[in-house]
């Protein structure tokens, strides 16, 4: 199978000439292994029965007698060769020792130490819509930072609205790339059906009920890119609070569960906490709800909430990976009259902001939340963007702009 270049690429070469150690972390099936594969000397695959024995029996023996830097993939699977590869690195702080890989937070409740000074988490997450092609986004959200729209003014998608639209069904998990509608979707409803029962038991000791787990799953995708209550998602669900809130944090520790918080700025009063709810790839709720390029079309307000999560994670993947240390959350007042999609805090104090919009055709009017922003913000906003699903990027007003989901991922 082809390799296609991730936005992660480029960054990760540079960590490893400054870390003694990267763990490359994401849900299972993000292609962990394959990015990692192209970095190391060596490899270890705990998967497989003689490495994970070697390891099991002598961690720092069967990892010293490799060249750097060398992977360590699956290395929860033997959770000692966390401490081992620590230790190590006491020893000798040299970079580019080590690569771990591993699904997200799956050897929580291992007795580890922490690796803070030693190893440096990465996420990888699902592709974006560029990485599915192998290729570049038109925009670099780095060049978005610098230069506010001057960046995207003019900017033309490499794919179509429908395309784009697609991608609200079509997974970024790269072994489910290229699949027929039908075959792609049963595929996700397995992956969902195997993350609660397989995966749940790396994660947690304790017995769970896998069934009533994988309908609070169900429950949970038919409300993603909205802000409703837990207490709403418990109901749909049909389990208790207790249940609702233990099965939420199991679904956070396996990375298929990513809110986005409220935002908090001292200009700005009133604003809500309650988190917005997505999964890591919303293609996971539209499949386990049947959900098709077809069907969406007659129902527009689900596929509004889905492309609106796809914006979010899109986003998210493509500042996470090329390291630009942006923090995400969304913005609603607590009377719900100013509500923007997504905000993004960058290390300088400053702000972009997000506003996602179904419709092909943009305007003034559908900016205005973002522009009593950027009143309000003053010189701290540095750029408010209208999401969009249609081909061409072009200005609304003072910093103001339109700009297909397209071109930026």
């Amino acid at each position: 199978m082809k390799y296609l270049s991730r936005h992660a690429d480029g960054r990760l070469p540079r960590l490893l000439e400054v870390h003694p150690a990267l763990l490359i972390e994401g849900v299972r099936g993000a292609g962990k292994t394959s990015t990692a594969s192209r970095l190391a000397a060596a490899t270890l695959r705990l998967d497989q029965p003689p490495d994970a024995e070697m390891v099991a029996n002598d961690p720092e023996a069967a990892c010293a007698s490799l060249p750097g830097p060398l992977l360590i993939d699956e290395w929860q699977r033997v959770p000692t060769v966390w401490d081992a590869v620590r230790r190590m690195i006491d020893e000798d702080r040299s970079p580019g020792r080590f690569i771990l890989s591993g699904s997200s937070r799956a050897a929580v409740t291992a007795d580890i130490h922490t690796g803070a000074g030693r190893i440096l988490p990465v996420q990888l997450r699902p592709m974006t819509l560029s990485e599915r092609q192998g290729v570049a986004p038109i925009v670099s959200l780095k060049d978005l930072a610098d230069q506010g729209i001057e960046a995207v003014r003019g900017a033309r998608s490499a794919f179509s609205t429908a395309e784009q639209l697609a991608a609200t069904v079509e997974s970024g998990l790269p072994g489910y790339l290229g699949m027929e509608q039908p075959d792609h979707q049963e595929a996700l409803r397995s992956y969902l059906d195997l993350a609660v029962s397989r995966d749940l038991a790396e994660t947690t000791s304790t017995p769970r009920n896998t069934s009533k787990l994988r309908r609070y799953v169900r429950a949970y995708g038919a409300v993603i890119g909205t802000s409703t209550e837990h207490a709403a998602i418990h109901r749909a669900a049909s389990v208790s609070k207790a249940t609702g809130e233990t099965y939420h944090d199991v679904l956070s520790r396996l990375g298929l569960i990513e809110e986005l918080p409220g935002w908090s700025n001292n200009r700005l009063k009133r604003l809500a906490k309650r988190p917005k709810r997505h999964l890591i790839d919303p293609a996971l709720a539209s499949a386990d709800h049947y959900d098709t390029v077809d069907s969406l079309s007659r129902r527009r307000p689900r596929l509004g909430e889905l492309f609106e999560s796809l914006v979010v994670c899109q986003l998210r993947a493509t500042a996470e990976a090329l390291g630009l240390g942006w923090r995400f959350s969304h913005l609603r007042t607590a009377g719900g009259d100013q509500e923007i999609d997504l905000v993004a805090d960058l290390p300088d104090g400053s702000v972009i902001a997000f506003e996602v919009k179904l419709s092909r055709t943009v305007g003034i009017t559908d900016a205005r939340h973002l522009t009593s922003l950027r009143d309000r913000l003053g010189h701290t906003f540095r750029a408010g963007l209208v999401v969009h699903p249609s081909t061409t990027a072009f200005r609304l007003g003072d910093r103001i702009a339109a700009a297909p989901l397209g071109t930026l991922v």
